[in-house]
């Protein structure tokens, strides 16, 4: 990146990111209102289930594939080749995989019945198609993403994003479709997008591969396939204890706090990580590589702080304006959820030393033992506790992925961590919500919450937690943005990027060059 801000990117990937998922959010009231709760209990369940069939694909690790192999190629018929070994993988998984849980959706509901029988096969062969259609457009932004395309990510994003919701208004609020619309809403924006992107990319950047390009791929993304599963059930198999021990209402109640804290990455380590996750390979070759990935690490996880801290202080009057009272409880999970969030994003930073080096298949073990230990907290806390021994079932399985993958990644690519940094940041944003609780949570008072935050980055600017290089280039910004409203200055100056130092060019009045994309 010689030209373009590491911040603009991440802007941008961070709107399209989060126009990506908003649908989720944005669409949260109108769930809430027109379904009742044990429809809502389903709507949930069949989200999980449909990410487990995804995870059989081998969606998620075949799309790592392709960014480490893409970005890791010059030559670019080399590059066509790997798409279409992607694409050729893909297909031919979910005709596979697909088809057989299509087959198996009676006896898979039978399982998962409980006394109001709410999930039927057929809504379930739904959900599993709209999944099946989910890789036709994520490949393909993948490239986008390669290529640090992101104003090109951000229109195909926003245009997804109002499709979905405009057809889960007219399906679910008007129609009163409820699942079906909700489902029906998904299959039709991915079939659109999905193959209106695989056949644009397929034609003009895909090349029929070679075998050694296939097999290649796919001994990369094998391992991601035991440990996926692992990795689902240690974030999403609570629901399923849940729907077994209290039914649908309480997944529900549940699912909307588990839900509103994955915001918390949506809008911090997204858009900064789809920015990284191009940057870290040619930051892996240079000389002081460990220190400038700990240093992305620190500032990626200050950035899931600062946002997760501004989502608990408010957390009360959130779910009171989605849910009303009917949902009250998920407040006792958000705060839980959200550190756990905090540990599995220290856990994926750490993954980099892996994919860099191409040693997916450590990941394995980890995965599967952290998978062991949070069963095993589910089992015990659940059944006891509901919701909040869901929570904190999470927040241990994580913590131990967290101080395992630092074990291991450690001996395959060692990263200089800034610990006194990342120690000081939870401290911090933990003891402003420690004193956000003594705060009563309506809106009349949100004023001094809005304080209370507002102080967290004064606070950490002025005890030492902002390097001063970083402050150094927040001052750049800061000036460039001043300038441009002011008077615009001809020179430009370097400065230094936020999260390693590789070169970039300090924005200024005359660097109005339209942001590209990446990821």
């Amino acid at each position: 990146m010689k030209d373009q801000a590491f911040l603009k990117h991440a802007a941008v990937y961070g709107v399209a990111n989060m126009l990506v998922r908003a649908g989720s959010f944005v669409l949260v009231p109108l769930y809430l209102r027109a379904m009742c709760e044990a429809e809502n209990g389903v709507v949930e369940i069949l989200d999980r289930l449909a990410e487990t069939v995804g995870t059989v694909l081998l969606i998620g690790g075949l799309r790592q594939a392709l960014l480490t192999f893409y970005q890791q190629t010059d030559d670019e018929q080399e590059r066509r080749r790997i798409f279409g070994a992607a694409m050729l993988l893909v297909l031919g998984f979910s005709a596979l995989v697909g088809g057989s849980v299509i087959l198996a959706s009676g006896p898979l509901t039978d399982l998962l019945a409980t006394k109001n029988g709410t999930i039927s096969p057929n809504l379930l062969r739904l959900a599993v198609v709209a999944i099946l259609l989910e890789p036709l457009s994520l490949m393909p932004l993948s490239l986008v993403q390669s290529r640090i395309q992101s104003v090109r990510f951000l229109v195909i994003s926003v245009s997804q994003f109002l499709v979905r919701v405009l057809l889960c208004f007219v399906l679910v609020g008007w129609l009163d479709l409820r699942a079906w619309g909700v489902l029906l809403a998904t299959v039709a924006t991915s079939a659109v997008y999905g193959i209106a992107l695989s056949c644009w990319e397929l034609y003009y950047r895909g090349a029929w591969p070679r075998a050694a390009n296939v097999r290649a791929l796919l001994r990369f993304a094998l391992p991601f396939l035991p440990g996926g599963l692992g990795f689902l059930l240690m974030q999403h198999g609570d629901r399923f204890f849940l729907l077994k021990c209290f039914g649908e209402e309480e997944v529900a109640t549940y699912g909307l706090g588990y839900k509103l804290a994955l915001g918390v990455g949506m809008f911090s380590l997204g858009p900064l990580y789809m920015v990284w996750s191009s940057l870290m390979y040619q930051a892996a070759r240079s000389a002081d590589a460990p220190s400038v990935f700990g240093r992305a690490f620190t500032r990626i996880l200050a950035a899931y702080a600062l946002v997760g801290l501004g989502l608990c202080l408010f957390q009360d009057e959130v779910v009171l304006l989605l849910g009303g009272g009917r949902y009250g409880a998920a407040v006792n999970v958000i705060g839980i959820v959200v550190l756990a969030g905090f540990c599995q994003t220290a856990a994926a930073l750490m993954d980099a030393g892996f994919y860099v080096s191409r040693r997916s298949g450590m990941k394995l073990g980890i995965t599967l033992s952290a998978t062991a230990v949070m069963l095993v907290l589910y089992c015990l806390l659940i059944p006891r506790y509901g919701s909040v021994g869901a929570a904190a079932a999470t927040l241990g399985g994580f913590a131990f992925l967290f101080l395992v993958t630092w074990v291991v990644s450690q001996r395959v690519f060692p990263v200089r961590y800034e610990w006194r940094r990342v120690f000081l940041v939870l401290v911090l944003a933990g003891g402003t919500w420690a004193v956000s609780r003594l705060v009563p949570a309506t809106w009349s008072w949100a004023p001094v919450k809005l304080t209370l935050y507002a102080a967290v980055p004064l606070i950490a600017w002025q005890v030492g937690l902002v390097a001063r290089a970083e402050k150094t280039y927040l001052r750049d910004i800061v000036l460039a943005l001043r300038s441009r409203l002011l008077k615009p200055l001809p020179q430009t100056q370097a400065s230094r990027s936020p999260l390693g130092d590789l070169p970039l060019t300090r924005p200024t009045a005359v660097s109005s060059a339209p942001v590209h994309s990446s990821t």
